[in-house]
C-alpha cells in the first residue's frame, strides 16, 4: 500500500508559515497523488494563461510564478496554477487562473472549494480584466461574475469551476483500474427543467483505500447554483493508497 502524508508537519507549518518548504512538499505530494490517480482528468486542466504569462507571469511546470506582478503576496496565494480550460466558456470571456490559498485554521469553509485533505488549501480564482486583477474568494463571488448561465457551455463551465469534477470525454479504463458500471457516458451538458444537467467524472482523493471515479450529474441553475444530483461509480482499482 502506498501511503503518502500531503500534511507533513502541517501543525508545525501554520503556527510559522516561514516554513514554507514544507507547505510545497504537501502541495508536491498532492498533486503527484492526483495525476496518479486522475489519469486522463488530470491532463485536462490546463488553461490558456497567455494573458497572465503576457503581463509578466512564468509558467514553472504545475504553476505559474506571478512574483514579478505581486499577485502571489497580493491575494495570499500559496501557489497560482492553470485553471480547466472548460472555464473559457463562461460569459465575459476573461482570463482566470486559480489561486491556492492555505488557512491557519482546519475547520475553515474559505474559499470556493477546500482542495486540501488534512492540509487546509482551498480554491479561489484570479482573473483579469483590462489592465486590473481581480481576486474572486467565493462562489457569490464567481456568480456575481459570471451568471445568468444562458448556454449549456456555461453550464458545463459552473459545474467545474464550482466542484471538484473535471470533463472527461475518453471513457476507457484507466491503468491499475476496472470498469464498475456496465455503461459509461462521457461528460456532456444538456439544457433541462430549471437549468441545465450536467454530466462530469470525479475520482476519491482523500483517505486510504482504492480510490474510485464517479460519474456526477448536476443542476446547474440560470443563476448559477450548481446542485449534485446523483453519482455513480464506474471505475476502481486493485492498487491501494493512503493520502492524507
Amino acid at each position: 500500500m502506498l501511503i503518502i502524508n500531503a500534511a507533513t508537519s502541517l501543525h508545525e507549518l501554520v503556527n510559522s508559515m516561514s516554513e514554507r518548504r514544507y507547505i510545497l512538499f504537501g502541495l508536491i505530494a498532492l498533486i503527484c497523488v492526483c495525476t496518479l490517480i486522475c489519469g486522463s482528468m488530470a491532463s485536462s486542466i490546463q488553461n490558456d494563461s497567455n494573458a497572465f504569462i503576457e503581463a509578466g507571469c512564468l509558467a514553472e511546470d504545475f504553476s505559474l510564478n506571478c512574483d514579478d506582478l505581486g499577485l502571489g503576496e497580493r491575494f495570499s496565494c500559496m501557489q497560482i496554477i492553470n485553471a480547466s480550460p472548460a472555464l473559457e466558456n463562461l460569459s465575459p470571456q476573461l482570463p482566470i487562473v486559480e489561486c491556492l490559498y492555505l488557512s491557519e485554521d482546519y475547520n475553515s469553509q474559505e474559499g470556493i472549494l477546500r482542495e486540501g485533505c488534512m492540509m487546509p488549501l482551498f480554491r479561489k480564482y484570479i482573473i483579469k480584466q483590462g489592465d486590473e486583477f481581480k481576486l474572486i474568494e467565493s462562489i457569490e463571488d464567481f456568480r456575481s461574475i459570471f451568471a445568468p448561465v444562458e448556454t449549456k457551455e456555461e453550464a458545463l463551465a459552473f459545474g467545474v469551476a464550482l466542484t471538484s469534477s473535471l470533463p472527461r470525454y475518453d471513457t476507457s479504463v484507466p491503468e491499475d483500474y476496472y470498469q464498475v458500471s456496465s455503461s459509461i457516458r462521457p461528460t456532456y451538458a444538456k439544457e433541462t427543467e430549471g437549468g441545465y444537467l450536467v454530466h462530469l467524472f470525479e475520482s476519491e482523493l482523500c483517505g486510504c483505500g482504492s480510490h474510485p471515479y464517479y460519474a456526477i450529474d448536476y443542476l446547474v441553475t440560470r443563476d448559477g447554483n450548481v446542485t449534485e444530483l446523483s453519482r455513480e461509480e464506474v471505475f476502481n482499482s486493485t492498487m491501494q493508497m493512503c493520502v492524507d
